[in-house]
């Protein structure tokens, strides 16, 4: 169970996050929904140990374990994987280099380049991605259908099991959407957690929710099961 109690966020000295406490269970999927400014993006960088995001107070564990005193790398390793909303271009690094080296580390299971290989290629050809990505620099050219397509790949390579999807729906158009939404429902098991934050509702209709938080003025004012979707698509968040 990944929880965070009374949980206090600032950044350069000012309050976005404040209190909040929540559970996230093993096995069941969540959406996170609010309005832009809500610091949707915020908890879930906090979560993930971003060094500008400083907790002021309360407490966030994972299983027990504090992870307040966890660097990001640390985090990962307990299986907690972070899937940004604005993807950066790194040149120079190959793609090839950048999974084996996250699987080497995050794993401890050191790997040699054919024995690497071997284990990746066949990722690619399940997603429907040319090989060639591999010897290109990381995500540089790449489109946002690519760019989300590979990092679903890093996920069926890392199997962690907090998956925190910070508006994976950004930039794709309605058929990159649908297939994004497809994987993701088809990475759903009894051994991960999805945590979708998402202005889309579509996204949802294919990877609904078992719960659902709303985010508003730096705390979450309602929480509920998916029904409360459809009450937003009606209400909208007033």
């Amino acid at each position: 169970m990944l929880t965070f109690t009374d949980l206090s966020v600032n950044v350069k000295e000012k309050k976005i996050l404040n209190q909040i406490s929540f559970s996230f269970e093993l096995g069941k999927n969540y959406t996170i929904l609010g309005q832009n400014g809500s610091w949707k993006s915020s908890l879930a960088l906090a979560i993930m140990g971003h060094p500008n995001y400083q907790v002021t107070s309360g407490t966030l564990e994972l299983d027990g374990e504090n992870l307040l005193w966890l660097s990001p790398d640390q985090r990962a390793k307990r299986g907690i994987f972070l899937a940004f909303q604005h993807i950066p271009e790194i040149p120079w690094v190959k793609f090839f280099e950048f999974l084996k080296g996250i699987y080497d580390v995050t794993l401890e299971v050191p790997t040699t380049f054919l024995g690497f290989k071997t284990l990746i290629e066949p990722l690619l050809e399940e997603l429907q991605l040319s090989k060639e990505f591999l010897w290109r620099d990381l995500n540089v050219g790449f489109s946002w259908g690519e760019r989300r397509k590979l990092e679903i790949l890093q996920i069926m390579l890392l199997k962690p099991k907090y998956i925190i999807l910070d508006e994976i729906d950004s930039g794709l158009d309605v058929d990159a959407l649908k297939t994004v939404a497809e994987h993701l429902a088809a990475l759903r098991s009894p051994a991960n957690t999805l945590i979708i934050i998402t202005h889309r509702f579509s996204m949802l209709e294919v990877v609904p929710p078992d719960a659902v938080l709303i985010m508003k003025q730096w705390t979450i004012v309602r929480t509920g099961d998916s029904s409360l979707v459809e009450d937003v698509k009606l209400h909208g968040f007033a």
